[in-house]
């Protein structure tokens, strides 16, 4: 019994001092937890803000980038083009394209954006541009991506049609063009085997397809080919992104259809026979009906054209054998008394659209053109009322001069009418085949305004519609314009730097003076 009692006060002894031992580990991690920590040195602290203003400005920059994406997306007016010509900005002509448009349209790219753009540099041009249509449009232009690999049935909506993926299809209701990449671009072969995008139209090639899709009319013109001694290519093209329906044919051995509505006899170098002269001299009468319209343009140099001649007499026109000249530099456009000469309108016909302060129609390598009959014939553009005159072909050196061959107000446009009662067919004499060629057309001088005003009054067309010329953007246009390259240059280059030498040493002085 004591030995159990003496046992027992063991073990209370030993649960006490445990217990002294627990109370006096617990007071010393109290003591411990009570303990104020080490403050942060001065250069963690530095540290930590430095990491903070760094993420700061890193969320800023991509903030900013994800805002101006969204932004730039939406409103064009946003974005800046830094190329050498402007090449990723519209056009004044698609502007005052989309801005008559009536319908709405829809560009439709079959595949996806991302990968479309990969193409080329010349696809996100294309790619840029329609969007420029489209937020330029008052809501008449939309613009889609539709991926055939992933959309194989849309397909089936343009049954019959061999659709690729580099394809731009244009279409307003029903009607639709197909743009196929070589509507778009221009290739050049590197190889045998591989073609590179040399160059884009993929400007004029919308436009086309705009005006195409749109209008409710397709005007027929016969373009004669025989003996055409110049290169007619290029107003051709133009005439039919203008949605004229142009036809080449031969006078000689064919014959023209009812439906035409207008005839080109482009640049003859020798007299078509008289039998084709009948013709022509057939389709204008029209069975007695007239209501038909023909355009002669002659060649540049001296050619016998009996035929051709009389015709045009029966007009109340003559073409005189020589090339015009105007002796007013202010008029010359070029360094040539004979070639880039501005004219002067001689009629209102013609001019609709084309304002007083717009650049003059420019001729070149001009054949003058007399009026026989008052009655019949009227002047269209002649050149300076007391400088102009023409060097006959048969003129000879020393036997010729210019300032007494001057007789003023030479006539390089006219227009002749035949008719009765039931209609009038019009012939319209243009002296400068030069006019109708790019470096002319293509100009920012008012050639293309003022022919196809003239096709589209003769042809009962609406004269507003916006005239569609050719523009083709090459890898030089779409490099950095040199202005751009320098200020990109001195930013990233210069002010940059500096900017960044000036805040380290302002932030090195001040934490010096401390």
């Amino acid at each position: 019994m004591n030995e159990k009692n003496g046992n027992s006060k063991k073990d209370v002894k030993n649960l006490s001092k445990i217990t002294e031992n627990i109370n006096a580990e617990e007071t010393e991690e109290s003591a411990k937890s009570k303990t104020p920590r080490k403050p942060l040195s001065r250069k963690k602290k530095r540290s930590i803000v430095s990491l903070f203003v760094t993420f700061c400005v890193i969320a800023a920059v991509v903030l900013v980038n994800i805002i101006a994406s969204v932004l730039t997306s939406k409103f064009s007016a946003l974005t800046a083009d830094i190329t050498s010509t402007n090449n990723f900005d519209v056009t004044d002509q698609s502007m005052e394209i989309v801005s008559k448009m009536k319908k709405k349209v829809g560009i439709t790219f079959l595949t996806n954006r991302t990968a479309y753009e990969a193409l080329d540099t010349y696809c996100k041009q294309t790619s840029v541009l329609a969007s420029q249509l489209a937020q330029n449009s008052n809501g008449m232009i939309s613009v889609d991506y539709v991926d055939l690999v992933q959309n194989p049935t849309y397909a089936d909506k343009y049954d019959g049609e061999q659709l690729s993926t580099t394809d731009v299809i244009v279409s307003c209701g029903d009607k639709y063009k197909i743009l196929t990449k070589n509507d778009l671009f221009n290739f050049e072969q590197y190889s045998e085997t591989y073609q590179y995008i040399s160059s884009s139209k993929s400007e004029q090639a919308i436009d086309n397809a705009i005006v195409t899709v749109t209008s409710d009319v397709s005007t027929k013109v016969a373009l004669i080919t025989d003996n055409c001694g110049s290169d007619y290519s290029y107003f051709k093209n133009t005439l039919v992104s203008n949605n004229y329906d142009v036809q080449e044919i031969s006078i000689e051995n064919g014959s023209l259809a009812e439906d035409v509505e207008t005839v080109i006899v482009y640049a003859p170098s020798k007299d078509f026979t008289e039998s084709a002269v009948e013709k022509l001299e057939k389709y204008l009468i029209n069975n007695d009906k007239y209501g038909k319209n023909m355009i002669y343009i002659p060649y540049e140099r001296h050619a016998d054209t009996p035929n051709i001649d009389g015709l045009l007499n029966d007009f109340g026109m003559k073409l005189d054998d020589g090339l015009a000249f105007d002796m007013d530099t202010s008029m010359l456009m070029a360094n040539s008394y004979y070639e880039g000469i501005a004219c002067s309108y001689a009629s209102d016909l013609y001019k609709d659209n084309i304002d007083k302060d717009d650049y003059p129609v420019l001729v070149g390598l001009a054949r003058p053109i007399e009026i026989t009959n008052e009655k019949t014939a009227v002047p269209l553009l002649t050149l300076s009322q007391g400088s102009s005159g023409y060097s006959p072909f048969d003129a000879q050196e020393g036997k010729w001069s210019m300032t007494d061959a001057v007789t003023g107000n030479v006539c390089v446009m006219a227009q002749g009418v035949l008719g009765s009662d039931k209609g009038v067919s019009t012939l319209v004499v243009a002296g400068s085949n030069n006019m109708f060629i790019k470096a002319y057309l293509g100009s920012d001088f008012s050639n293309a305004e003022y022919i196809f005003n003239m096709l589209a009054s003769l042809n009962g067309r609406d004269t507003s519609i916006i005239t569609v010329t050719e523009r083709v953007i090459t890898d030089y246009d779409i490099s950095l314009s040199q202005n751009a390259a320098f200020w990109i240059g001195f930013i990233v280059f210069a002010l940059i730097p500096v900017l960044v030498l000036g805040a380290g040493l302002a932030v090195y002085l001040v934490r010096r003076n401390r």
